[in-house]
């Protein structure tokens, strides 16, 4: 995280490369960075298995992105804020090169939010529509 929804990165490349050291749980990172781009070869090379970006942040590169991230051996996921509206992931679903998962936030990025409960909504919609995808709820 950091950078693009807070002011600085928490955990980064070193501490998944120790956390990997000591498990082999599967590691998601979910970054909310300005420029997801910079940090895919980086997690790759430490170990993490997922890496989850924000639709906020790479409307204009998540092909890209998403072609990367698989190349590092990773599994990509795309992550919307609640102000987000769903359809916004809906070509990163679709495309012949897709995430593989969407993650819905139910709270606001930041230090003080609440849950939001009508975000429910959201994984109802997607789970309608693709009965397959894998949907993370934070």
């Amino acid at each position: 995280m950091g950078r693009h929804f807070y002011p600085d990165v928490t955990i980064g490349g070193p501490v998944v490369a120790c956390l990997r050291k000591h498990t082999k749980a599967y590691l998601d990172c979910h970054l909310m960075v300005t420029n997801p781009l910079n940090y895919v070869e980086q997690l790759g090379r430490y170990g993490a298995q997922g890496f989850t970006f924000h639709v906020e942040a790479s409307k204009d590169n998540w092909r890209e992105l998403i072609q990367r991230i698989k190349a590092n051996g990773m599994r990509p996921g795309v992550a919307l804020k609640p102000e987000t509206p769903i359809e916004e992931v809906y070509p990163l679903v679709e495309d012949e090169n897709p995430v593989e998962m969407v993650l819905i936030m139910t709270a606001q990025p930041g230090f003080r939010s609440w849950l939001m409960p009508e975000m429910m909504d959201k994984v109802r919609a997607l789970r309608k529509k693709y009965p397959s995808l894998d949907i993370q709820v934070s």
